[in-house]
């Protein structure tokens, strides 16, 4: 059974550092065997981007410390941006994809 991951990717303007973290965790979830549902958005929209959404993650270039509405998992993407840390990030969401 394949896995999947719905995810949503921040930064502030939801265009250059998503961009590249985007890629990166596609390509991490496409070597775990992960089939990954990704899209970008602008912190400034979270709230209303995770009210229409149903993510099981959300990845920000633009800090952690989002008040939600919604229970989701938030992850920093400065590591998919600069490599350090880039492992132990997908293995937390890879452990989410495997509970679903």
């Amino acid at each position: 059974m394949t896995k999947s991951l719905k995810g949503l990717v921040l930064c502030a303007d939801g265009v250059a550092t998503s961009t590249i973290v985007l890629v990166s965790i596609r390509e991490a979830c496409e070597e775990a065997g992960i089939q990954a549902n990704f899209q970008q958005g602008r912190i400034a929209d979270v709230q209303a981007t995770i009210e229409n959404g149903n993510y099981d993650v959300i990845v920000s270039n633009a800090g952690t410390d989002l008040d939600l509405p919604k229970k989701v998992p938030i992850f920093n993407g400065v590591p998919f941006l600069t490599g350090i840390g880039k492992e132990e990030v997908m293995e937390q969401i890879k452990a989410i994809a495997d509970k679903k």
